[in-house]
């Protein structure tokens, strides 16, 4: 789908950096994005559904209310990336602060809540540039870190953030 070119916020040379259609260009989402966003959901949402069903639940009508809700959210980032005029991404994040643990950090924390990145578009820098527009967004709020949570199954994923320095901090467990 293609999209306005919008207030950019950032760009990035991924692959070839003589190229064009490599530059990825980090921006805020806007709800003209939509239809797009809600494509991108379906991917990792349907991977997800099929590797955890116990969690997740399939891709439905009521996440483009929820998508819309959260493109609107000014607490949080949601921006795009966008790759020769297409939306090839998106990454949420918020800063959390904890208030009430008292054992816990009081720092504030960059939590990236979701990283998608379009099937064919991926091994192109796409996500380390929508990683690194998360990072610099939390650190300009005063984040003290960067978190994000992976699924175990996503070992792509999981591989990537590893090369960008994310380092297990925890795990979850269930049975």
């Amino acid at each position: 789908m293609r999209v306005p070119k919008g207030d950019r916020r950032a760009s990035f040379l991924a692959g070839d950096p003589h190229c064009k259609e490599h530059q990825v260009d980090i921006r805020k989402a806007t709800e003209q994005d939509i239809d797009a966003i809600l494509a991108l959901n379906r991917q990792i949402g349907q991977l997800h559904f099929e590797q955890v069903p116990e969690v997740f639940c399939p891709p439905s009508p009521e996440d483009r209310a929820f998508l819309l809700g959260a493109i609107a959210d000014e607490a949080r980032l949601f921006c795009v990336a966008v790759v020769a005029g297409e939306v090839a991404g998106f990454l949420t994040a918020r800063i959390d602060l904890n208030e009430s643990v008292p054992f816990l950090s009081k720092l504030p924390v960059c939590r990236i809540t979701t990283v998608v990145v379009d099937e064919g578009q991926r091994s192109r820098g796409i996500g380390r540039a929508l990683i690194a527009h998360g990072d610099q967004w939390g650190k300009a709020r005063g984040a003290s870190q960067l978190r994000l949570e992976v699924m175990a199954f996503n070992e792509r994923a999981r591989a990537l953030y590893e090369r960008l320095g994310f380092k297990a901090q925890s795990q979850t467990m269930a049975r």
